[in-house]
């Protein structure tokens, strides 16, 4: 099993055919369908299948999909680790933070970071709850930030922050001065969601269901688009507080006092289990202490 297998194997799951992992890693349409069967043969099952004129995952081939990942990542970030330790340098960490912690959270923190850790250099991409789960998963990010732990075990999961959610409306909203609304109430309301991939986007939707209402939803790209949405009268939304707390504060958006209110989330550090950066380690202890 060799490494130029491992990065065609994963080509063809993300590209769905030969012709575009051939011209993703610059070689012949031959030599990635050799290194898929070999790769196979190895392996002892079939990992892919014809899908048309393209070409799928075979189900086992969409089990050993994060496996590859993972193996490929870790030992690109074994051989960033032995480069810093040549240089005598330490290995930047590389942060996937969901927007609205990114946006919200992380900056303050990252800043008292920099000051007591000037020595690790900080990378920081972000997207939502399922991009930051992908990095994680192929070891291209080595710390994510998010609102929910998964429970696989595959990640330990720290507490950061507490995440309030509020449901947030425009100032002239009907409903906007009334108190103890209750949520069955509001579902003739359109609701801004988030996207599928969202951690918020789960949340609200048990929200909903919990209340057995399912109102019209119109879907919204960030929590500072929802808001910004709702600001404006398109409907209502639920969002982190802290996304919004300073527009509250001002009178631009209002929060609706709904019964039951939002469920709350914690922020969480995720660190893969195995083999987790050293420097990455630093930097999720001491945000677990701010």
């Amino acid at each position: 099993m060799t490494l130029s297998q491992l990065k065609t194997f994963i080509a063809v799951a993300e590209d769905g055919s030969v012709r575009a992992a051939a011209e993703r890693l610059h070689v012949s349409q031959p030599s990635v369908s050799g290194s898929i069967a070999a790769l196979s043969d190895e392996v002892g099952v079939a990992l892919t299948e014809r899908d048309g004129r393209g070409m799928k995952l075979s189900p086992a081939g969409e089990v050993f999909l994060p496996h590859a990942r993972e193996a490929l990542g870790l030992l690109v970030q074994g051989t960033r680790m032995a480069q810093s330790a040549l240089a005598k340098e330490q290995a930047t960490v590389r942060i996937a933070a969901v927007y609205t912690a990114a946006e919200f959270v992380l900056p303050m923190l990252l800043r008292a970071f920099r000051e007591a850790h000037p020595e690790i250099p900080i990378q920081l991409e972000i997207g939502n709850r399922e991009h930051v789960l992908e990095l994680l998963e192929s070891r291209e990010a080595d710390i994510g930030i998010c609102g929910r732990a998964p429970d696989d075990g595959v990640y330990e999961g720290l507490r950061i922050a507490t995440n309030a959610h509020v449901v947030v409306a425009a100032p002239d909203h009907p409903l906007a001065k009334l108190e103890q609304i209750a949520l069955r109430d509001l579902g003739s309301e359109t609701w801004l969601v988030r996207e599928e991939a969202s951690g918020t986007r789960r949340l609200v939707d048990e929200y909903l269901a919990g209340a057995l209402i399912t109102p019209p939803k119109t879907t919204i790209g960030s929590n500072s688009a929802v808001a910004a949405a709702a600001m404006v009268g398109l409907g209502v939304g639920v969002v982190p507080l802290v996304a919004v707390g300073h527009q509250i504060a001002a009178g631009s958006i209002v929060q609706l006092d709904v019964v039951p209110s939002p469920p709350s989330r914690d922020w969480f550090a995720l660190l893969p289990v195995r083999r987790p950066s050293p420097a990455a380690r630093v930097l999720a202890d001491f945000l677990t202490q701010q």
